[in-house]
């Protein structure tokens, strides 16, 4: 059995109109079929590909340019093995991007990953009610039912958020998490300069937010606890309604905190510990 989020199946890659490619700043791992695939293709595109992957110990991956984009990504954005070859041409890692497949238990979570803007973007349409949909009955419900399907007991401080600011142990936990680039650190530094003086908003998407992530996590239940699960989306949340306490709504927050948390083990574990 499969669950997803109510917005899942209406996802659409923005491809050239994307601001933040998955196709750069990313290292993209090339799957043994794929890679088997590209060194068999003949003509000049296949002697690209072949000159662009890397084959070591741990696998193959693409060679990326100076600039940190995949060699295939065009200057308008698009992907030129898409448009010579198809999307069945792509390796397993881009084909499934930002998808994400974890199972907990009998049942599979599948969902989308916030560091995609286009996720963001479904996700923060609406302010009702985040609701998952069972794909073998059709059966749509809240995340309340979500929890009580998985086995897992009431979380009551799971379902809503209430206007709490982060804490000063979490922004210190934030401050050890390895930087996605070199303005994290100056944005957490000027988030606690003015944290004490914001007033908090009040919005039913943060709701969905702070769901979503705890939907995100739910398959480290059994390392972590689900206790330490819901205050990491608590405080995920609460992280994020200061950011737009301070600077005015913008899904970028969530599409950058996601990219600089979720897609990191050990900056997960950070927090979780």
């Amino acid at each position: 059995m499969s669950i997803y989020p109510d917005f899942y199946e209406r996802f659409c890659c923005l491809a050239g109109a994307c601001r933040h490619s998955c196709c750069r700043g990313w290292e993209i791992d090339v799957d043994e079929q794929s890679a088997a695939y590209y060194a068999a293709l003949p003509g000049s595109l296949g002697d690209q590909l072949r000159r662009s992957i890397e084959h070591g110990d741990e696998g193959a991956h693409f060679l990326l340019t100076a600039d940190g984009r995949c060699p295939f990504l065009r200057g308008d954005g698009l992907c030129e093995l898409i448009l010579k070859l198809g999307e069945d041409a792509l390796c397993d890692i881009c084909a499934l991007h930002p998808r994400f497949y974890e199972d907990v238990g009998e049942t599979e979570l599948c969902g989308l990953g916030l560091s995609c803007e286009a996720v963001c973007a479904l996700l923060l349409e609406r302010k009702a009610p985040l609701r998952f949909l069972d794909d073998e009955s059709g059966e749509a419900f809240e995340f309340a039912r979500l929890l009580s399907r998985l086995g897992f007991p009431a979380q009551e401080q799971a379902l809503a958020y209430g206007g709490e600011k982060p804490s000063e142990a979490f922004l210190d936990r934030l401050a050890e998490t390895e930087a996605i680039d070199g303005h994290w650190l100056s944005e957490l530094a000027a988030l606690r300069a003015v944290l004490p003086g914001l007033t908090m908003p009040k919005d039913a998407r943060y709701d969905r937010v702070l769901q979503y992530f705890l939907y995100r996590q739910l398959e480290r239940a059994e390392d972590w606890g689900l206790d330490a699960l819901v205050r990491y989306a608590q405080e995920s949340t609460a992280f994020l309604a200061a950011q737009d306490a301070m600077a005015g709504f913008d899904p970028e927050h969530l599409r950058r905190y996601s990219e600089q948390i979720e897609y990191s083990t050990e900056n997960v574990e950070i927090l979780m510990k």
